[in-house]
């Protein structure tokens, strides 16, 4: 329970204050905490209680806020902003109970909607970052995210099973079934990051074409007709890779024979009795991409 924010705030030595009711922290909130309040400060001071009688160092029993003492002090600094009140050792371990029962850990979703609401009071993305503590380019991430309603999407990249980035392309994608497929597909890792950029692409670009979506997908726990499964995907990543291996080769025979047709060509063109064939039949004319290759003056295809 904080104390009321019109109580004046003291610069206190941290060696003076005794924790009463000391909480565990894993390591993960404690060095987050130290993170925010090195990027951003400390908005809140903590609340302490003078001692009724100090016969040691300890000055001032700590009444709630022991996660930001401790953090200010693993930054190195010697004093913290506090509220300082009168209250009996036992007042103070009962407001310490209240606050940590009464604390309530805010959702994902509950964080970002407010974050999203400092916008409307004229606060830059570039500020709103430096608040929160994330980078502009993160959050406004999280915002498009948000504002398209991909819940499911930022509940997955806040648990850690999809990156930022391919949460962004699964956005992208229009149809909420495929969106779903997709990310199934990346957290039980049938698809990976390169991949499933892939197949999103091929997806998007099918669906515009009119053309058929997905490959049939028949066997034991084969879902319905419309519903799409992980290994489906899979399937048309693979298929999709065979295709454009296929094209690679095609690409490499091509320019090969190019190639050939080129050097030819220019070795005929050295011979005058090739020429004079040539203007007796009447060709006299290349196509200009042609003859810009004959006469190497045009970027060669290989890179």
């Amino acid at each position: 329970m904080e104390a009321n924010p019109l109580i004046p705030i003291s610069d206190i030595q941290i060696r003076q204050i005794r924790v009463l009711n000391p909480r565990t922290r894993s390591r993960r909130q404690k060095q987050a905490l130290v993170d925010s309040i090195a990027a951003v400060g400390l908005k809140k001071p903590i609340t302490v209680s003078h001692r009724a009688c100090s016969g040691d160092t300890a000055v001032f029993d700590l009444v709630c806020g022991q996660g930001r003492l401790e953090a200010v002090q693993a930054l190195g600094h010697d004093t913290i902003p506090a509220h300082v009140i009168d209250s009996a050792e036992d007042e103070c371990l009962v407001k310490s109970l209240v606050e940590n029962i009464a604390r309530r850990n805010h959702s994902t979703m509950e964080l970002l909607k407010d974050i999203q609401s400092l916008s409307t009071f004229g606060y830059t993305d570039n500020l709103i970052a430096d608040k929160v503590g994330l980078s502009v380019a993160y959050m406004g991430s999280l915002m498009f995210l948000l504002d398209r309603g991909e819940e499911r999407l930022i509940t997955a990249v806040e648990s850690g099973s999809i990156p930022i980035a391919i949460a962004m392309q699964i956005a992208r994608t229009d149809d909420t079934e495929v969106q779903s497929a997709l990310v199934d597909a990346y957290e039980d890792g049938t698809l990976k990051g390169r991949q499933l950029s892939v197949v999103r692409k091929l997806l998007v670009r099918r669906s515009r074409s009119g053309g058929k979506l997905l490959p049939a997908f028949k066997g034991p726990g084969a879902p319905r007709a419309r519903e799409l499964a992980p290994e489906q995907l899979r399937r048309l990543y693979v298929r999709e890779s065979d295709r454009q291996r296929v094209l690679a080769k095609k690409v490499e025979v091509t320019h090969a024979q190019l190639l050939f047709i080129v050097h030819a060509l220019r070795q005929l063109m050295r011979e005058e009795g090739f020429i004079g064939l040539l203007e007796r039949e009447g060709l006299t004319t290349l196509p200009r991409v042609l003859d810009q290759r004959i006469r190497a003056e045009a970027q060669p295809w290989s890179s």
